[in-house]
């Protein structure tokens, strides 16, 4: 045993002085007795720990600099205005899309009192379909898919016994996070999941407004359409699905 420490000594210290002068170790290691070998090994993970920490500490300091200088923008254009012709178009679309609904919503109240159309989101879909036609969270997948898992999650929380204010947070951050997990990210459906979260629905509402938001991308396909200057929609991309869930021989999921 004696001989193992008293070879073993002179190469740890070795080791220990190289890692110094490297920067790796910041401490002065000396020569050490090698009865205090187990006391340089703890200032030596004292000293791992040591430089551990200011490299974090240093981490978090370049993130809140890197992000203040982020606040300055990128420096980028902002979007063209529209013209006075395309202009007018979207205000022709979301005026007859929006009044379609609301008489949509009517006939289902006159049908039974007790449901309706949950308007709020439409004014932000009307808002995509028109003023950002080719935006991918405009087109019809992201706005079904996105409405029935937003709307089927926000309902499912209202069975949570959670205080209201945690449940609706808590419901509309699941509901944007997956969305954007699964690659259908849809604004109103963001906002729909707020509302539903609320309480207060069931899940015959989810299904009327399922049916407003087809109605509302017939209505936008029609009418953007007949502008030459615009196609809606530029995707359908309900076939992703089928090719990401059942890939053929011979290619990778989503390709």
């Amino acid at each position: 045993m004696l001989a193992v420490i008293r070879i073993g000594g002179p190469i740890l210290r070795e080791m220990l002085k190289r890692e110094y002068d490297e920067g790796i170790v910041p401490v002065l290691y000396e020569d050490t007795p090698s009865s205090n070998i187990s006391s340089s090994m703890d200032s030596r993970r004292s000293a791992y720990s040591l430089a551990s920490f200011q490299k974090k500490t240093l981490s978090i300091k370049k993130r809140i600099i890197m992000a203040a200088r982020k606040w300055k923008g990128a420096n980028n254009d902002p979007p063209p205005p529209f013209s006075n012709v395309e202009a007018l178009w979207t205000f022709a679309g979301c005026f007859l899309t929006i009044l379609m609904l609301l008489y949509f919503s009517d006939f289902i109240n006159e049908q039974n009192s007790q449901y309706s159309l949950v308007l709020g989101p439409f004014g932000a879909l009307v808002t995509l379909q028109y003023s950002l036609t080719s935006a991918p969270a405009s087109q019809p997948r992201n706005v079904i898919l996105g409405q029935a898992i937003s709307i089927s999650i926000a309902l499912c929380m209202t069975y949570t016994r959670l205080e209201a204010n945690i449940r609706r947070s808590l419901g509309t951050a699941l509901c944007v996070s997956l969305m954007a997990r699964l690659g259908v990210t849809h604004p109103p459906a963001g906002a729909a999941a707020l509302i539903f979260t609320g309480g207060g629905y069931t899940w015959v509402h989810m299904g009327i407004m399922l049916a407003g938001n087809v109605l509302a991308i017939i209505s936008a396909a029609g009418i953007n359409n007949f502008n030459v200057k615009r196609q809606y929609p530029t995707s359908w991309g309900f076939g992703y699905w089928i090719k990401y869930v059942c890939p053929r021989k011979g290619s990778k999921k989503g390709d």
